[in-house]
């Protein structure tokens, strides 16, 4: 179980850190770097090796106390997290409210004689 959470823990986290505005002004400075951290911080793929195995060490830990219960609290909120925008994905067709579109509306108001 602690595998599946790691990966969808890991899978979230890399997701933010490439595409949240919340981290865009970490991420600029990542990318100002020309040695291999710079390069590690900008691949998806070169960083989610360090990442999972992060959660992953976070999780074995849960049974050595507070702090490791701590950590894992937030692994399994990105997994949580993560399922859910994959549920989302899944089933946008299905369950998404119409947009509102105001050309079908008309806001004029009533002549009142």
């Amino acid at each position: 179980m602690n595998l599946i959470v790691a990966a969808l823990a890991t899978w979230q986290i890399i997701e933010i850190w490439h595409h949240s505005l919340l981290v865009a002004p970490l991420r600029a400075i990542t990318d100002t770097w020309a040695n291999k951290f710079g390069e590690l911080a900008s691949c998806p793929f070169c960083l989610s090796p360090w990442v999972g195995l992060l959660c992953v060490t976070i999780l074995e830990l849960q049974e050595y106390g507070l702090a490791g219960a701590c950590g894992s609290l937030i692994i399994y909120a990105f997994a949580v997290a993560r399922l859910a925008n994959l549920g989302n994905d899944l089933s946008s067709k299905f369950n998404r409210t119409p947009k509102l579109r105001f050309d079908d509306y008309d806001f004029d108001e009533p002549d009142e004689e």
